[in-house]
């Protein structure tokens, strides 16, 4: 899937008040230029990906229910990520608590066509070692990029904490990689995209 630019705040906004005035080709439009970053900011959380799917489907639908609370106060992007981290945790809670021993599979076998979908396969497979509180704030801060204040508000931490879960993240890591590439990280192709944002659509309040 295609990486795109940041939206301008304009045009964010733009769309917004056309979904609120009732068009739902809108939201769909915000849906798919979210829908990666909100499908790594759950897998962050939960460990696997079926499970990051539903949370995610079910962050939009909050999202689209409350969309006429957002002020405009943080960016959208910040706003929505807020509510699937939200949404992960409480599902997370759901599932029976996994030892660290049950990471999830790497799958890194030689038929690998591209380096870097391998690359990213180790690195999901390291973060799978990491405490999940490590974990998602280096997701929240390194792969999403958001700042130190936005991750702390995501996940209901001080900035301190922030800070030093991260650095102690990055540590485990760092002993574990030499050399590291975050594009690839819970990767979240087309066909996903497509498969979340038709769930999303059709469970829409008509």
């Amino acid at each position: 899937m295609t990486t795109q630019l940041a939206p301008k705040p304009a045009d964010e906004a733009a769309l917004i008040a056309r979904v609120l005035a009732g068009s739902r080709q809108d939201f769909e439009a915000i849906v798919r230029r979210h829908n990666q970053r909100l499908f790594r900011a759950a897998r962050a959380v939960l460990r696997s990906d079926s499970d990051a799917e539903d949370a995610v489907q079910q962050a939009w639908l909050d999202i689209y229910r409350n969309l006429g609370s957002f002020r405009g106060d943080a960016a959208f992007s910040t706003w929505a990520t807020r509510i699937t981290v939200n949404a992960a945790l409480l599902q997370a809670r759901k599932r029976p608590v996994l030892t660290e021993a049950e990471a999830v599979e790497v799958g890194a076998g030689p038929d690998v066509e591209l380096e870097r979908a391998e690359i990213g396969r180790v690195l999901e497979s390291c973060l799978a070692q990491l405490p999940q509180g490590n974990r998602e704030v280096m997701v929240l801060r390194d792969v999403l990029e958001l700042d130190t204040a936005e991750t702390a508000a995501c996940l209901g931490l001080s900035e301190e904490a922030v800070r030093v879960r991260l650095h102690r993240a990055r540590a485990a890591v760092a002993a574990a990689l030499t050399e590291l590439t975050l594009d690839h990280v819970y990767a979240f192709d087309g066909e996903r995209c497509d498969r979340v944002t038709c769930k999303v659509m059709a469970a829409l309040p008509r």
